[in-house]
């Protein structure tokens, strides 16, 4: 099931989707689910009893993450939480909105990922910059829709990578560098409103910073240039509107930004490597 809904306003309020039947069970790997920047209200979510498989999480506004029922710390943005199967998940802010990004998934091959890299479980740790975890899961999506049989190691392989890198960022300075407020006000209008023109220059102006002093620290900080992170998002986002069967194509590209919709399948198969007519019929198979 695909849950894709827009604000008033016309900002996205985030993807998640729970996959049924699931594309890929194996006894290497299975993926139940996976949200990407999901916008959730002012809540507490609580089960006492977790879930029969690992939940990694990555909380992108402050928001409290524990394994019991006394949780009342809230945690800093951009802080990670792996929960392993049938253990307490209890996690949210009940004051104020919160964004997080997720994967439900299992198997011998996740436990071992898990277990030689290292990585905390069981109490959460901040990761200083999630766009990796984001485009990980973003990548995993792909590879469950686009084909009719996934590639377990290629899944396997996408959450490897993923954890040694966060935890590498973490034991190189377990005192992360908060990211500017500045940066993190693009990187929001971005995810939030994809859709919207907006310049470099009114990038800058919102960070507070020049033209190139924005491009050199966003690329430092996420790893891509402000445009390129503005045409990520708008392509990722595309993907998702695509399951929508109530839109075509054109207005798909124009949700997005796109009102040429030749610019926008040449930008789409750019970044997937096929059309979005493409990609839908692949949706449609899985």
């Amino acid at each position: 099931m695909v849950e894709l809904t827009r604000k008033a306003s016309g900002h996205s309020t985030g993807f998640k989707r729970f996959y049924s039947p699931r594309p890929l069970v194996s006894p290497e790997i299975t993926v139940r689910g996976i949200g990407i920047r999901e916008q959730m209200p002012p809540c507490q979510i609580q089960r006492p009893q977790g879930t029969g498989d690992f939940l990694l999480m990555v909380f992108h506004d402050p928001a409290s993450a524990s394994t019991q029922s006394s949780w009342d710390v809230v945690q800093p943005e951009e802080t990670m939480m792996i929960w392993p199967p049938r253990c307490g998940q209890y996690y949210g802010n009940s004051h104020k909105r919160y964004c997080h990004s997720w994967i439900h998934c299992d198997g011998a091959r996740v436990r071992k990922i898990i277990r030689e890299s290292k990585v905390s479980v069981r109490h959460p740790f901040v990761v200083g910059n999630s766009a990796c975890f984001e485009q990980c899961l973003a990548e995993v999506h792909r590879e469950l829709v686009s084909y009719v049989r996934p590639d377990a190691v290629i899944v396997g392989n996408l959450l490897e990578n993923c954890l040694r890198d966060l935890v590498r960022r973490q034991n190189a300075d377990s005192g992360l560098e908060r990211v500017p407020d500045g940066l993190l006000k693009v990187r929001q209008l971005i995810s939030e409103a994809p859709a919207r023109e907006i310049t470099l220059g009114q990038m800058a102006a919102l960070a507070g910073m020049s033209i190139p002093n924005l491009s050199l620290r966003f690329k430092q900080v996420f790893g891509v240039s402000p445009v390129e992170c503005l045409i990520q998002h708008r392509i990722h986002h595309a993907a998702h509107l695509l399951a929508n069967q109530n839109l075509t194509v054109t207005e798909v590209g124009q949700l997005v930004g796109y009102d040429d919709p030749f610019h926008f399948s040449k930008m789409f198969k750019k970044h997937y490597g096929f059309s979005p007519r493409a990609m839908r019929q692949r949706e449609l198979r899985t």
